[in-house]
């Protein structure tokens, strides 16, 4: 797959065959035509004549178009096609975006909405559209691309992107939402499958070798044998590209390389024309020279060719259908060919529905063109057939890839939809997320541990935060413990889990805690009760009395009478935070009464200051001053108004009893 870049970088083979095109003029029709041994059945997809760099996948094909405006100003907005329904739809609505490709359920594209766009730069970020979820999503944050060598892309294989920044590779990884850059490779016509990018090795043209990176090893590796190679192309394991061996440089060839055996193969050559653009897709292969486009059927080793229409550079080629713009009357439209030998038949089906719970019947019907006489099924569950158009049970839950092999006189073609039939079951929603604590922010990784084969995830991180990516990462700026919960959902049914309490984010503790009780006669089991905030991960308890704790919620018995100081240590990763009570803890025994005064005599009227001395903590106090008044104060003062002799007594009490204590004749006023 060839990084879409219609409108980016050409590389110096591409410029020269421009130039050889101007001076030498072809005579190609724009009409669809049949050539010796190969047909396009054309089909216009649009009728906009604003629509260009189209790029195509499955029965998918997407393209920007800037109608209802002008290709200098735009809008620019990003359509797709199904070529099945016959359906258009309006992808972006931001006017900024291009440069669109299609992998699977998913379009990426470069946008602009959130930077500049002139002749020479621009700043515009790589967008991406789940067709399964419906949802946009931007993968990157102010990326550069530059319109001259350095910017292209982006493209997508599997659940990886590719796109340009300047003077570097960047690779997305969607399931962890990770970029990496590759900085030692140079950004030269990169094409990009699963883990390989191959690319020219040199940004002037000469000399030119075809390299390849392999994104799981890092490991750079040459492929082509010549320095003359240009415009490489990859698909599965096989690698395509044109090179000037010829010592006359306006004749080219067309290579290729099976990383599987390591062998380099040339497919085509010519004493007469200029190859140039090979693009693979499965089996085969499609190149165009000047007046005439070619295609290489690996399977049967078969070059057909017929003359032009009106594709040029800037096409896409998915099994046996090519898209590409018409600049007629400089109002492009996107249009389809179907690629067609005239000796082989092309092999192409549908089925309905490709979806749902077990048991599922699927009624496959046979498209394939070339009349074929003969056709074999093979239905990925270990069952086949020999009907054209058969009728088939799939009894368990699972995803099955379809071959059909279409036969005729002349020979086979087969075509194969990896995973095209997914029976499924009700899901069992589950999750886990890592870390599920930490200081702030912090940033969460939520991995989707569902069973049953969810097509729809549904998250609710609890801080009014959502999400639709299958394996989020989401980051939590505010303290708190959070509740989380997932829905997934597939053609059977739905389920729902919630972890509650799931993410504790932290910070600073700030220690605090209440007892209960916190006074009373010995042995006295007190209950603490830890109330710090912050989220606190340990606790150090000291109760005042040589006796310590690490619980949180610790009970401790005291058992000797006394008052005692309790302090709290916490902490967790942000920081600790410390309390202390004093005299927080009154442990208490039977109170013994005592008591003194001052003056105990003196001529009246004698005001006298009672002070009492009591032990044993006593909590309520009775005085009887021995001239018939009384008192509940711990210390009062009392006046004397007549001459005599009085005697005083105190009653005190606590919760272990009381004690009374009497002074006969202890005050005298005269």
């Amino acid at each position: 797959m060839k990084v879409n870049k219609k409108s980016y970088s050409v590389t110096f083979a591409s410029a020269f065959l421009i130039l050889f095109l101007i001076l030498f003029p072809s005579t190609a029709s724009a009409v669809t035509e049949q050539g010796a041994s190969l047909t396009i059945n054309e089909t216009q997809i649009t009728t906009s004549g604003s629509a260009e760099s189209p790029s195509i996948y499955g029965d998918r094909i997407v393209w920007r178009d800037w109608r209802n405006g002008n290709r200098d100003d735009g809008p620019f907005n990003i359509y797709m096609y199904n070529i099945s329904t016959q359906k258009e739809t309006q992808i972006t609505t931001s006017g900024s975006a291009g440069g669109p490709s299609i992998y699977g359920d998913r379009i990426v594209w470069r946008d602009w909405r959130n930077g500049y766009r002139d002749s020479l730069e621009e700043e515009s970020d790589v967008y991406m559209y789940d067709l399964s979820t419906h949802k946009e999503i931007r993968i990157t944050n102010r990326t550069i691309f530059f319109d001259s060598f350095f910017g292209f892309g982006p493209c997508i294989s599997g659940n990886r992107i590719l796109y340009g920044r300047t003077y570097d590779y960047c690779i997305y990884d969607i399931s962890t939402q990770k970029e990496t850059h590759i900085d030692d490779m140079p950004i030269n016509n990169p094409a990009f499958f699963g883990n390989i990018i191959v690319c020219t090795s040199d940004l002037e043209g000469r000399p030119s070798n075809i390299i390849m990176y392999d994104i799981s090893t890092q490991k750079v590796t040459r492929i082509s044998s010549s320095d003359s190679a240009f415009s490489p192309d990859i698909d599965n394991n096989i690698i395509v590209w044109a090179d000037e061996h010829h010592e006359d440089e306006y004749y080219s060839s067309i290579y290729m390389y099976d990383l599987s055996t390591k062998k380099e193969t040339q497919i085509a050559t010519s004493d007469s024309a200029f190859y140039y653009s090979p693009t693979i897709s499965k089996d085969r292969i499609v190149w165009l020279d000047y007046d005439s486009i070619y295609m290489y059927n690996l399977s049967t080793q078969e070059e057909t060719h017929t003359n032009r229409t009106s594709i040029s550079l800037g096409f896409d080629f998915y099994g046996d259908k090519i898209v590409w713009s018409d600049w007629e009357n400089e109002k492009p439209n996107v249009y389809m060919g179907t690629l067609t030998s005239s000796n082989l038949p092309t092999a192409s089906f549908s089925a309905s529905p490709t979806s749902g719970k077990a048991p599922l019947i699927v009624e496959f019907t046979d498209e394939s063109t070339g009349t074929p006489t003969k056709w074999k099924w093979d239905f990925g569950d270990g069952t086949t057939s020999t009907k054209q158009n058969p009728t088939h049970k799939y009894s368990k839950v699972g995803s099955y890839t379809v071959k059909l092999t279409a036969t005729n006189a002349k020979g086979s073609n087969t075509l194969t939809k990896e995973d095209y039939i997914k029976v499924v079951t009700k899901p069992v929603a589950a999750f886990s997320g890592s870390p599920t604590s930490g200081k702030t922010p912090l940033n969460v990784k939520f991995t989707d541990t569902s069973t049953g084969s969810p097509t729809s995830w549904f998250w609710n991180f609890g801080d009014g935060s959502k999400s639709y990516l299958q394996n989020p990462v989401h980051k939590y700026s505010k303290a708190g413990v959070y509740n989380v919960s997932l829905i997934v959902k597939n053609a059977a049914g739905r389920s729902t889990v919630t972890k509650t309490g799931y993410i504790k984010v932290i910070t600073k503790p700030v220690a605090a805690f209440s007892a209960s009780p916190t006074s009373g006669k010995a042995p006295l089991n007190v209950k603490f009760t830890d109330t710090s905030t912050g989220i606190p991960a340990s606790w150090y308890w000291n109760f005042g009395d040589g006796s310590k704790s690490y619980l949180q919620n610790p009970v401790h018995k005291y058992s000797k009478a006394g008052t005692y100081t309790v302090s709290l240590i916490v902490k967790n990763s942000a920081g600790r935070g410390t309390v202390t009570k004093t005299g927080y803890i009154k442990v208490i025994s039977k109170p013994v009464a005592s008591f003194s005064a001052s003056p105990t005599s003196g001529k009246a009227p004698l005001n006298v200051k009672f002070t009492d001395k009591s032990t044993g903590i006593p909590v309520s106090w009775y005085w009887n001053f021995g001239d018939g008044s009384k008192s509940y104060l711990q210390n009062p003062v009392h006046k004397y108004s007549k001459a005599g002799v009085y005697t005083v007594s105190l009653t005190v009490k606590n919760a272990a009893g009381r004690s009374v204590i009497t002074k006969t004749r202890y005050i005298k006023i005269i």
